[in-house]
């Protein structure tokens, strides 16, 4: 029982480690700079404030929550609007290699295809067991900021908390979805992650464009750092609209697609 399920896990755990330790490491010293920062914060606020604000729309930062008064505002602009984005995606992208990819690329995939299973249990435990680090990723990496901040006697708001881990899974499971799609239809890593990171590219361009030009606005439904927005998840404690259809949906259809490739794929390859 569980197989497949089970050997990802031993195979994952040390990236997984690897990337909360990561994480929990940004975390604490962003939490024990918020003190000093705070305390500077009207200046702080004043300079970012005589910033054009094309470039916070570029860097997906909302202007109006540049305030650095409360650990939460500060987060979502230090931390929830770049730096966590860029550390889900690539762990999503690592994750998803694992289940084809890798096979591929260290040459047993006539190994596993010869195992008594169905492609379908293949798919299934090795999706939903990267969707189960993922989720414990997300945890740690933002719900972790909760002990750290009492620890260092800053006050927080756990709901904001909630709803920024419940937004940072749907746009990490979109990735991850992506991600595993492209994995199962090419053979090369590098490939894939070429294409993987090309689109996912692709996506934050077209928001910043859709952000700087009206004409253009329409092409940030095509992204999904538009239904992500770090500010209004974790210093709004606003769940942006339609979010957990378009992220959600998109998951689900990409995984379902990335099934049905995976069972016709020849793999004895």
């Amino acid at each position: 029982m569980l197989a497949f399920f089970n050997r990802m896990i031993r195979d994952k755990y040390k990236a997984f480690i690897a990337y909360s330790i990561s994480a929990v490491a940004l975390l604490e010293m962003y939490v024990a700079l918020f003190p000093a920062i705070k305390r500077q914060s009207v200046q702080i606020d004043q300079m970012m404030r005589s910033f054009p604000p094309e470039l916070f729309k570029a860097m997906n930062m909302d202007p109006s929550m540049l305030s650095f008064s409360t650990l939460e505002s500060y987060l979502s602009t230090e931390y929830m609007s770049f730096l966590w984005p860029i550390l889900a995606i690539i762990f999503a992208i690592s994750i998803a290699h694992y289940i084809l990819i890798n096979e591929i690329d260290r040459g047993t995939i006539e190994t596993l295809i010869s195992l008594p299973a169905s492609r379908v249990r293949i798919f299934a435990e090795r999706y939903f067991v990267g969707l189960l680090l993922l989720a414990a990723f997300v945890a740690i990496s933002l719900l972790g900021i909760v002990p750290l901040a009492g620890v260092h006697g800053i006050n927080y708001i756990l709901t904001n908390y909630l709803t920024a881990a419940g937004g940072a899974f749907f746009f990490v499971w979109a990735v991850y979805s992506l991600a595993v799609l492209i994995s199962v239809i090419f053979s090369e890593k590098g490939k894939a992650s070429m294409v993987t990171g090309g689109i996912i590219t692709l996506m934050y361009v077209l928001s910043i464009i859709a952000s700087l030009k009206d004409s253009l606005k329409n092409l940030q439904y095509l992204s999904f750092f538009h239904y992500f927005n770090g500010p209004d998840l974790l210093a709004k404690n606003i769940v942006p609209d339609y979010m957990v259809l378009a992220l959600g949906g998109f998951a689900v259809i990409a995984s379902i697609v990335a099934l049905m490739i995976f069972r016709k794929r020849d793999l004895s390859v």
